[in-house]
């Protein structure tokens, strides 16, 4: 009898075509085949790295870097932030970092294995450390999607050509929180609660998007009845996180200071619909900026509870979190370009096409390059955006995204693999 293919049919044709009778049930394996697909990871990952062209050879200075497409946060962090005075400086909060603490002592510690030079030459090292990390990063993601849905290796090849590495990978370090997030995601499908809520505590102390993502997974394992589970789950993440933050607070109190001002006090960021008002002249005071972010928060609450209530399968987390996690992220009050690599690997493990997954990119390709060319435009208007138009970008993006939920809520609800 002829053995299925693990793979859809259009997908098989593309990557060696369907099983022979006399194949192995070892070449013929979901992780043989995993191994393939995470190897092809590599292609938009070169592609990115290719981005950064003008910048390696160049460096990450003045216009040049908007007008080319190469700005990364990472090398400007290291030249702005001064990480290069060491761990030190950054547990007495002289490095002026956003990131939360696991985020910014990795950053800070990092630029301690950069060897002397002048600076392009120190942030070209940084930048290639942290390309390394995020390679890593990139097919751990694609191998977490994998294993939670092995009879759906479509969707692990999807994140592993996905463009978002091309657009987005390397401008921030977040991609290193969505693989935690992705094998926390693995674990608890796989009924290894413990190993989900360790993870999780150390996500909850790199990024602010862990928490309604560890919220989404209270409603799942409430709706789904597995309160035992949940909490096995919680007494780990709350040791984890709790005895990090501690620690943090009390030996390097530094840390959380950058972290707590941004909360406290920013107005509208780039990306998100509250700064269309700026871009007009006309912008909302911060007050307003962090309500309408609140009820943002409070919006995508309820549409968790709607959604579960009117699934007629319970939603795994995963689905909870890629219908909730973009109306966090756009109603925030900065959604920058970093964002897509959070919304694309949710959307994907969660089961949309490769239509809605492509379309996504392409909006989330012009953004980029609208914003890199408005802030360019700042200093010399005649070659810039204005900024008329790169609101409406935004507008654009923020329709774009409730299309992408739209396809989630629609999405088939597959049982668990």
């Amino acid at each position: 009898m002829t053995r299925q293919d693990l793979l859809p049919e259009q997908v098989s044709a593309v990557i060696g075509g369907p099983l022979g009778r006399r194949v192995s049930s070892r070449s013929s394996g979901p992780l043989r085949l995993l191994t393939l697909i995470a190897a092809m990871t590599g292609i938009p990952l070169v592609l990115g790295i290719a981005r950064q062209g003008h910048c390696i050879a160049n460096g990450w200075s003045g216009d040049e870097q908007f007008w080319r497409g190469c700005f990364s946060d990472l090398p400007a962090q290291h030249q702005i932030a001064g990480l290069d005075a060491g761990l030190g400086a950054w547990a007495a909060g002289d490095v002026p970092l956003e990131q939360l603490p696991v985020l910014s002592g990795l950053m800070t510690a990092l630029a301690g294995l950069v060897p002397d030079g002048d600076w392009v030459v120190q942030t070209r090292w940084y930048l290639a450390i942290w390309a390394v990390l995020i390679a890593a990063a990139a097919v751990a993601a694609v191998v977490a999607v994998g294993l939670s849905r092995p009879r759906r290796l479509d969707l692990a090849t999807q994140l592993a050509l996905s463009p978002v590495y091309v657009v987005a990978a390397f401008i921030s370090p977040d991609l290193l929180v969505v693989a935690l997030v992705l094998w926390a995601m693995w674990a608890w499908a796989r009924g290894r609660p413990r190993l989900t809520g360790a993870l999780l505590g150390v996500g909850l102390l790199a990024h602010l998007w862990v928490v309604p993502i560890t919220l989404l997974l209270v409603l799942s394992a409430l709706a789904g009845r597995r309160g035992g589970d949940l909490r096995r789950a919680l007494v780990p993440l709350a040791g984890v996180a709790g005895s990090g933050a501690l620690l943090t607070a009390l030996l390097a109190p530094g840390v959380w200071s950058r972290p707590l001002e941004v909360l406290r006090g920013n107005g509208s960021g780039y990306g998100s619909p509250w700064h269309v008002p700026a871009l007009l002249e006309h912008p909302l005071p911060v007050w307003a900026v962090i309500t309408l972010s609140l009820l943002g928060w409070a919006a995508a609450g309820v549409l968790a509870l709607w959604f579960v209530s009117a699934a007629w399968r319970t939603p795994t987390w995963a689905q909870l979190v890629a219908l909730v996690l973009p109306v966090v992220a756009i109603t925030g009050r900065a959604t920058p370009v970093q964002a897509a690599v959070w919304i694309v690997p949710m959307v994907i493990l969660a089961g949309v096409s490769w239509r809605t997954h492509l379309g996504l990119v392409a909006v989330e390709a012009v953004h980029a390059s609208a914003l890199w060319l408005y802030l360019g435009g700042l200093s010399d208007a005649a070659k810039g955006l204005p900024a008329p138009w790169y609101a409406v970008v935004i507008l654009g993006r923020v329709l774009t995204w409730g299309f992408v939920l739209w396809s989630v809520w629609y999405t088939p609800a597959d049982p668990e693999d």
